[in-house]
């Protein structure tokens, strides 16, 4: 077991990461869990694990979890490894994560108040829609990007539109929609992927590697 982590030593599935925003939200309550700071990576890192369930269902890949810890940005990675004549390649996708909160009329809001900053290209923003009593026009939000100077290379938006259905949309460039039934999806990742990968350490030779257990604890409750 390597010692305890604040997420800078591993990768998780994105079993582990949905699972672990699951146990705060059911430790502490859902109003708690979604709101307090103490709580920001998890929900990042819960948001990039329904990105990585959904890219892995398009195209049957595996995508790890990374949050990351030392830079302001990005807020998480997605990481998936392919072999290749010179030994494996990590591509990575890096992660701005916002919410559309329940006070915020429209999504196009949020989406262009992200874009008018400045970002690296190779980035994607994830758009968690939290504002649960919205119906969301994706033909429209879509159409409307068209005339968005995003900095993005992507741009993604998650809607939790039932008890086990989250509906994972590309607004941006064209449309890619993808249905998840979450807990069918997490069960496939949690018998395909280890909980958790760890870079190759002084002694070894370089990759990653199944890191095994993990103490890996969630911010504490008072």
């Amino acid at each position: 077991m390597i010692p305890p982590s604040d997420y800078s030593q591993v990768w998780m599935s994105p079993y582990t990461a949905i699972e672990r925003m699951e146990t705060i939200s059911e430790r502490d309550g859902v109003d708690r869990a979604r709101t307090e700071g103490r709580f920001k990576k998890e929900r990042e890192a819960w948001a990039a694990g329904v990105l990585a369930l959904a890219l892995s269902k398009l195209k049957d890949d595996l995508w790890w979890v990374e949050v990351e810890t030392v830079d302001a940005t990005p807020d998480t990675k997605l990481h998936q490894i392919s072999q290749s004549a010179n030994g494996n390649v990590d591509n990575t996708r890096n992660i701005e994560n916002v919410d559309w909160e329940e006070h915020v009329g429209d999504i196009m809001t949020v989406i262009r108040k992200k874009c008018k900053r400045s970002y690296p290209p190779d980035y994607l923003l994830v758009v968690h829609a939290r504002n649960y009593f919205k119906e969301i026009n994706f033909g429209l939000v879509i159409e409307q990007m068209k005339s968005v100077q995003s900095p993005f290379l992507e741009v993604w938006v998650i809607a939790v539109v039932g008890l086990d259905d989250i509906k994972v949309v590309r607004a941006s460039p064209g449309l890619l929609a993808v249905d998840l039934k979450i807990r069918a999806e997490m069960e496939k990742a949690r018998k395909r992927m280890p909980q958790f990968l760890k870079r190759g350490s002084r002694g070894r030779k370089p990759g990653i590697y199944d890191a095994g257990m993990v103490f890996l604890p969630l911010p504490r409750c008072d």
